[in-house]
């Protein structure tokens, strides 16, 4: 019977993934937003950051993640049986991200007091780019989507070690304002 069933399924086929699914459309709203030091070393695992732990600027990156809920405006059924071969559809957000502002408590740099922008001194890692600033990619208001879990690094070093605790101000076209903050950590050149 089960032959029978599995032979069935393979010449009806799967469904296609514009029509697959009991989904319904799904919105997301941010609630919250968190930011990470870690310590990636080349052929290692990443390692998050403690305070007072210390990481050389080649290593070191920041990862900011967004707190969404997801939900949806008609409950979606349950039950039965249902074979798919495609994802959930992407949420739809009601706003933009217009401003991230990255900066510390201490001073990086004779450039960058504490409390200045860092961002010019950040670039992407991951998905974009790995030339792009986050100056660059925030010249133009963004979709939240895109900005989930942005990994940054530093394309310059501190003139010194010194502690360095970092704080990230995410603005959306909405007028929803979230901050956060890392634990303190020393950056080494």
């Amino acid at each position: 019977m089960k032959k029978l069933l599995l032979c069935a399924l393979a010449i009806i086929g799967l469904p296609a993934c514009d029509t697959c699914g009991p989904f319904d459309e799904q919105f997301g709203d941010v609630t919250g937003l968190t930011i990470v030091a870690l310590q990636h070393s080349a052929g290692t695992s990443v390692q998050v950051l403690t305070a007072g732990q210390s990481a050389s600027v080649a290593e070191f990156k920041l990862l900011m993640r967004l707190n969404v809920r997801l939900y949806s405006v008609v409950p979606v059924p349950t039950g039965g049986f249902s074979a798919m071969a495609c994802d959930y559809p992407s949420p739809s957000y009601e706003a933009q991200v217009d401003s991230i502002t990255i900066t510390s408590r201490y001073d990086f740099d004779a450039q960058h007091p504490a409390g200045t922008s860092l961002n010019s001194l950040l670039r992407l890692d991951g998905r974009y780019a790995s030339s792009q600033r986050l100056s660059d990619l925030m010249k133009d208001p963004q979709h939240i989507t895109d900005l989930q879990d942005l990994n940054l690094q530093f394309t310059q070093a501190p003139i010194s070690s010194a502690m360095q605790q970092f704080r990230v101000r995410y603005h959306q076209t909405n007028g929803e304002v979230y901050t956060a903050e890392t634990v303190p950590v020393t950056i080494q050149p």
